[in-house]
C-alpha cells in the first residue's frame, strides 16, 4: 500500500489512502504513515489524494499543521474537508492567531460550502467548547486583536440563537442598563454592541429597550468612563483596551435613535470634548466624526465646530488663569476702578498719617486693614488685564501629536462634504504648512488631506498637482508618502483629466524620471522603455505626466507598482488617456514572472482587459497598434532580462483572442481588425529583418479570425501564404501544419472559426 501512495493513477493513490486508514498511529512521531499522509496532503497534485488523505488523518500537532495550509487550497471541496477535520479538534490546542485566521479566511470564503461548513460546524463546536458562553467565545478570540472576526462570528451565531439568552449572558445592571465601569472589558464591551446591533437589525425594540439606556445617560455614562481612564497613569497596553473600549462605546452611541433633541445635544458636547481630550485615536476620530455629521446635518455648522476644535487643539486655553475676554469698554471700566481705588487709598493714607499723629492707634490699625483690602483689589484688576495678554500670546502647538489628531480630524470631517466652503478655505493654512512638518506620517496625512481639497475644487487642484509630483524628486525613508501623493495624482487626472493640467510643465523632470528608472526599477529592456516613451510624445495628454507616471510601472516597490498599474487601467477605462504603448506595458507587467506572486495586480489586469474590450470604443485599434511593439521587446529583452521568460505565443494568444471576442457584437466589422494582422503578421514573418520570433507568428496564424470578401486581398493573401509555406518547407517543415490550419480558416471561415472559438475556450 505503501508504494500505492506513489502509482501514477490518482485513483490509486486515494484508495491507498484509504486503505492505510487502520495502520497510522498519530501518537508514533516517527509513523510512516503519518509521515506520507503529510506529504501527499501538502504535495500531491490530485484534490481527490488530498480529500481522502484529509478524511483519514490521524489527529497531532504535526498533522495540525498540515491542515491549516490546507484551508487555503485551491480546490474548494479540500479547504471543506480542512474545516471539518479541524472541527474535531478542540478549540484550546489553537493559538489565538489561528484561530482568528481560521475564521477570518472560512466566514471570507468565496466557496458557498466552505463558508457554510465553517458557519453551521466549526463555530457551533467551538462555541459548545465554552459551554455556550459567548464570552468566553469572544476571549478566545481577543475581542482587541480580531474584533472584525469577532464580530462577524458572533453575527452568525446570533442568527439561530434565543433571544432569551443573549440577553442572560449580558453582564449589564437591570436597573441602569449599563455595565458597571469596574467589570468593563474588551470581551464583554464588543459582546454589548454586537447583541445592540443584532436586535436593531431584527426592528426588536422591547428587548432593545431592556439592555440600552435613554441617549443622555448613556452621554453621560461615556463622560464617567473618560474621567476614570483619566484618573491616574496607565500601562501602554492598558490604554489600548481604554481606546478599545471607548470606540466600542461611540460606535453604540450611533443606533440611537436622534429625534431626541435633549439626548442629541448631550452628544453633540460629549463629541466636542472627546476630540478635545487625549483619548482619541484614528479610529475613535472616523467613528465620531461620521457620527457628528448625523447629529448636526448642516454641512457649515459642523465645519465651524470642527475648525473650533482644532484651533483649541493647537491653541489651548490657560487652565491656570481666569483668561475671560474683555471688551474695549470693560478694560475702560476696570481702568477707572483701579483709578478709584487709588484715590480712596491717598485719603486713607491721609487719615493714617493724622491718626498716628493724634496717637489713636486702634483707628490706625483699622485704616491699615482698609488700604490693604483696596491694594488686594488693583492686584486682582492687573491680574485679569495680564491673564488676557498672555492668552493672546499664547503659541501654537505645533508637535507630531497634536498635528496628526487635526489633520486627522479634518480628512474625515471633509469627506462628507461636497463643496468647499469658507471654512475649509481659512483651514487650508494648516494643511500647506504641515507639508514641512520634520514627521513622516504628518507630511502623509497632509498630502491626504490635501489631494481631498484639491479633488473638492477644481483651481486648487491646478494649483497643487505638483506638490504630489515634486514627492518623487526626494528620496523618503517612509515609502507611504510616495504611495499617497501617487492615488493623489491618478485621481486628480481621472476626475479632471490630463488636457486640464496639460499647460503645467514640471520642473527637474529628467532628474525625477532618472531616479525611478536607474536606482528603483526593476530590470527592463532600455530600448523599449525609450520606445514607448517616445510613441507617447505623438499620442494624447501632456507627455511629462506620462513619462514620470510609467516610469513606476517598474519600480520596485511592489505597492508602488500596483498603485500606478491600477491608476492607468481606470484612465484608460475612462478613456482620459488612448496610449497603445502603455497598453503594451501593462501586457508584459500581466506576463512578468516577478509579478508572479502580486495577486492583486494580476487580477487588476485581468479585470482591465475584460473591460476595456467592451467600453473603450477603439479598443481594437489600440490592441492592433499594440500587437508587433509588445512582441519587440520581448524578442529584444536581453538574455539576464525577466522577460526573456515570457512565453511570446501565449502573449500573441492573449491579445488575438482579446480582439477576436471584443467584435463580436459589431455587425459587418467582426473580423477587421484580424485582417489587418494577418496581412502584418505574414509580412513580418516574411522580413528577414525582423526580430520577432518567427515560430510564434506561425503559430498565431491559426489564432486569426478572417473573413475577405474583396477578391485582389484575398489572392494577395493567398501569395503571401504560398511564400510563406516555400521558405517553412526549407527551413523548419514542423510548423507546415499550422500554415495549413491557416490555409483551410480562410476557405471555410465560418466552420474554423467555431473550432477555434472552442479550441481557444478550452485553452483558457
Amino acid at each position: 500500500m505503501m508504494d500505492r501512495l506513489l502509482d501514477k493513477s490518482f485513483k490509486v493513490r486515494a484508495q491507498a489512502v484509504f486503505a492505510l486508514q487502520r495502520l497510522q498511529d498519530p501518537s508514533d512521531e516517527q509513523c510512516p504513515v503519518i509521515k506520507m499522509y503529510i506529504f501527499h496532503v501538502s504535495k500531491d497534485p490530485s484534490a481527490e489524494v488530498r480529500k481522502a488523505v484529509l478524511a483519514c488523518m490521524g489527529r497531532n500537532q504535526r498533522t495540525l499543521q498540515a491542515v491549516l495550509t490546507r484551508t487555503r487550497d485551491i480546490d474548494d471541496n479540500v479547504r471543506k474537508m480542512a474545516f471539518e477535520f479541524i472541527s474535531k479538534i478542540t478549540v484550546r490546542s489553537l493559538t489565538i492567531e489561528q484561530r482568528e485566521c481560521l475564521l477570518k479566511n472560512g466566514l471570507k470564503d468565496r466557496s458557498d460550502s466552505v463558508r457554510k461548513c465553517v458557519s453551521n460546524v466549526l463555530l457551533p463546536t467551538w462555541l459548545r467548547c465554552y459551554k455556550g458562553e459567548y464570552l468566553n467565545l469572544v476571549h478566545a478570540l481577543d475581542a482587541g486583536i480580531g474584533t472584525e472576526t469577532a464580530t462577524l462570528a458572533l453575527q452568525i451565531l446570533f442568527k439561530d440563537a434565543n433571544s432569551k439568552n443573549l440577553l442572560e449572558q449580558l453582564p449589564i445592571d437591570k436597573d441602569t442598563r449599563l455595565i458597571s465601569l469596574t467589570n468593563i472589558s474588551n470581551e464583554n464591551i464588543l459582546y454589548w454592541k454586537c447583541v445592540i446591533k443584532h436586535f436593531q437589525s431584527l426592528s426588536c425594540m422591547e428587548d432593545l429597550e431592556l439592555i440600552i439606556p435613554e441617549l443622555s445617560g448613556f452621554c453621560t455614562y461615556i463622560r464617567e468612563y473618560m474621567t476614570l481612564i483619566s484618573s491616574k497613569s496607565y500601562e501602554v497596553w492598558e490604554k489600548e483596551c481604554h481606546k478599545f473600549i471607548l470606540l466600542q462605546l461611540f460606535e453604540i452611541s450611533t443606533t440611537y435613535d436622534l429625534a431626541d433633541e435633549v439626548g442629541r445635544k448631550n452628544l453633540n458636547e460629549l463629541i466636542i470634548d472627546t476630540l478635545m481630550s487625549d483619548h482619541c485615536c484614528d479610529k475613535i476620530i472616523e467613528c465620531i466624526i461620521n457620527h457628528l455629521v448625523k447629529v448636526i446635518p448642516d454641512a457649515n455648522n459642523m465645519l465651524n465646530i470642527i475648525a473650533n476644535v482644532i484651533s483649541e487643539t493647537r491653541l489651548p486655553s490657560n487652565e491656570n488663569l481666569d483668561t475671560q475676554q474683555i471688551t474695549v469698554e470693560q478694560q475702560q471700566e476696570k481702568d477707572m476702578q483701579k483709578a478709584r481705588l487709588k484715590v480712596d487709598i491717598l485719603e486713607l493714607e491721609e487719615e493714617l498719617y493724622q491718626a498716628i499723629k493724634e496717637e489713636n492707634f486702634l483707628q490706625a490699625e483699622s485704616l491699615k486693614d482698609k488700604i490693604k483690602v483696596l491694594k488686594e483689589e488693583i492686584n486682582q484688576l492687573s491680574k485679569i488685564q495680564e491673564a488676557v495678554i498672555s492668552d493672546d500670546m499664547r503659541e501654537e502647538k505645533n508637535d507630531t501629536t497634536t498635528m496628526v489628531k487635526c489633520l486627522n480630524i479634518l480628512y474625515f470631517a471633509m469627506q462628507s462634504i461636497r463643496v468647499l466652503t469658507p471654512t475649509l478655505k481659512s483651514l487650508m493654512s494648516l494643511v500647506l504648512s504641515s507639508l514641512d512638518h520634520p514627521d513622516d506620517n504628518v507630511h502623509v496625512l497632509a498630502l491626504k488631506v490635501l489631494g481631498t481639497y484639491c479633488i473638492l475644487d477644481k483651481e486648487l487642484a491646478k494649483k497643487h498637482v505638483m506638490i504630489f509630483f515634486y514627492q518623487f524628486s526626494y528620496e523618503h525613508e517612509n515609502q507611504e508618502i510616495w504611495i499617497v501623493a501617487l492615488k493623489a495624482i491618478f485621481d486628480l487626472l481621472l476626475l479632471y483629466g490630463l488636457e486640464y493640467f496639460e499647460n503645467l510643465q514640471i520642473q527637474e523632470e529628467n532628474s525625477v524620471q532618472n531616479r525611478f528608472e536607474k536606482s528603483r526599477s526593476l530590470y527592463t529592456h532600455e530600448d523599449s522603455v525609450i520606445s514607448i516613451n517616445k510613441q507617447i510624445e505623438m499620442e494624447k495628454g501632456p507627455c511629462n505626466f506620462i513619462k514620470i507616471l510609467m516610469g513606476l510601472l517598474n519600480n520596485m516597490n511592489q505597492d508602488m507598482r500596483t498603485i500606478a498599474t491600477e491608476g492607468f487601467c481606470k484612465l484608460l477605462l475612462n478613456q482620459r488617456i488612448s496610449s497603445s504603448s502603455l497598453i503594451s506595458r501593462l501586457i508584459i507587467l500581466g506576463y512578468n514572472k516577478v509579478n508572479i506572486d502580486d495577486t492583486y495586480l494580476r487580477q487588476c489586469l485581468s479585470v482591465f482587459f475584460e473591460h476595456f474590450i467592451v467600453r473603450v470604443p477603439e479598443a481594437q485599434e489600440i490592441l492592433e497598434s499594440a500587437y508587433f511593439p509588445t512582441l519587440r521587446a520581448l524578442c529584444d529583452a536581453p538574455d539576464v532580462s525577466p522577460l526573456r521568460e515570457i512565453d511570446t505565443y501565449h502573449v500573441s494568444k492573449f491579445i488575438l483572442n482579446l480582439t477576436r471576442r471584443g467584435y463580436q457584437k459589431t455587425g459587418n466589422q467582426t473580423f477587421y481588425t484580424h485582417n489587418n494582422l494577418a496581412f502584418a503578421i505574414l509580412a513580418d514573418i516574411l522580413n528577414p529583418e525582423s526580430n520577432v520570433d518567427k515560430d510564434t507568428l506561425i503559430k498565431s496564424l491559426t489564432n486569426l479570425c478572417i473573413q475577405i470578401e474583396d477578391a485582389p486581398s484575398k489572392q494577395n493573401l493567398q501569395e503571401a501564404i504560398e511564400n510563406v509555406t516555400k521558405m517553412v518547407k526549407d527551413s523548419d517543415k514542423r510548423l507546415l501544419k499550422y500554415i495549413q490550419q491557416f490555409k483551410q480558416k480562410l476557405e471555410s471561415p465560418e466552420t474554423t472559426e467555431m473550432a477555434v472559438e472552442c479550441e481557444s475556450d478550452n485553452e483558457d
